[in-house]
């Protein structure tokens, strides 16, 4: 029997110990730090990438539209990069002017360092241009060519133009057509997104922009502009000017309006409110009708409220002609540049590189 006893005493003597020891080691890895483990360089060559890049007019017209992208790009790519698997993404932009001005074309390096890029272009403001078609063949070249797009084909490559005018055609310039195809060719689309006042150039913009798209495997867009109106009753509504024409959107789809004009025709939720002959001059402010003279209260819109007088002049337009006109002063700092950029890239993402938000 002590034999027993002491046996069963040695048993749980060492069963005690071992459960001590466990809690103990139990404890001491509690209080060690946590260790990040960060990926190694293999690890982030099998993570996707995507190059996206800017080639914007930067002419006097086009500040609203700078200031946009100056301001919207770093949300942009933490969107894109949010998905999963999470893209490396890499920027770079192309600003562009015309011969005669402080420069033709500026071209900012592909990064992945977004706080550097931010910082690179937060000085880039709009001035030059003046006499409407601006060095568009030249900006195009700079960006498929001097821009050092990622060579692999797995790589999405996405490049936004964004402008007001038509291409500058010089004696032995470069031709948008034979660049739009390079550009495909080295796998990288164009999406072009035409501001307010490219419809009224008179130097074939539109269809320039639409052809270099679909050149390219792109999509052409015209931007949208939101401004809050006061009908003759005091009543406010929203009203958003897009590729020259002017759409009254429905009350219960104005948070709607970044969707653009032509999807919420199309959904019934948009209507023409006003028509008329649109003469387009270049200024600091950006393209103004000349029929702005005619209704004093619009043409001095800043913030993008018109009065009651100027909504029912141009409402009243509307018997005599078709949807074919915007407003004569549109607020340009008011778009949905930034919803189109977001709609566009995460649009690529899940399709090259299967990306899912």
């Amino acid at each position: 029997m002590k034999a027993k006893t002491v046996g069963i005493l040695a048993v749980g003597t060492v069963l005690l110990s071992t459960c001590a020891s466990m809690t103990l080691a139990a404890k001491d890895l509690d209080s060690k730090p946590e260790i990040k483990v960060e990926p190694t360089k293999a690890q982030s060559k099998e993570r996707p990438h995507m190059d996206l890049a800017f080639c914007i007019d930067t002419t006097g017209s086009m500040q609203g539209e700078i200031d946009m992208v100056k301001s919207k790009v770093k949300d942009l790519v933490a969107k894109l990069s949010s998905g999963k698997p999470a893209p490396i993404v890499r920027v770079g932009l192309v600003a562009f002017r015309d011969r005669g001005d402080a420069y033709v074309t500026n071209v900012y390096p592909f990064t992945e360092d977004i706080d550097k890029f931010v910082g690179d272009i937060s000085q880039l403001q709009a001035d030059g241009g003046g006499d409407g078609p601006e060095a568009l063949n030249q900006a195009l070249h700079a960006s498929v060519n001097d821009l050092s797009w990622d060579k692999s084909n797995k790589t999405a490559k996405l490049l936004f133009l964004i402008g007001d005018a038509g291409p500058h055609y010089y004696p032995n310039d470069y031709k948008w057509e034979d660049e739009a195809r390079n550009a495909i060719a080295k796998g990288i689309q164009i999406n072009t997104l035409a501001c307010d006042g490219l419809q009224s150039t008179g130097d074939g913009g539109i269809e320039v922009f639409q052809q270099i798209a679909k050149l390219s495997d792109g999509q052409f867009e015209n931007l949208a502009y939101r401004q809050i109106v006061k009908d003759e009753s005091g009543k406010e509504k929203t009203v958003i000017s897009s590729g020259g024409a002017a759409y009254e959107i429905a009350e219960s789809a104005s948070r709607e309006w970044k969707s653009g004009a032509k999807a919420l025709s199309a959904a019934g939720k948009a209507k023409p409110v006003m028509a008329s002959p649109v003469v387009a001059a270049r200024s600091a402010a950006g393209y103004r009708s000349a029929r702005a003279s005619m209704v004093p209260s619009l043409a001095g819109a800043t913030n993008g409220t018109i009065g009651a007088e100027a909504y029912g002049a141009f409402a009243d337009s509307a018997a005599s002609a078709g949807p074919s006109a915007g407003f004569a002063s549109v607020n340009r700092k008011d778009s949905n540049l930034d919803s189109l950029m977001y709609d566009a890239a995460m649009k690529k993402a899940r399709a090259k590189l299967n990306v899912s938000y």
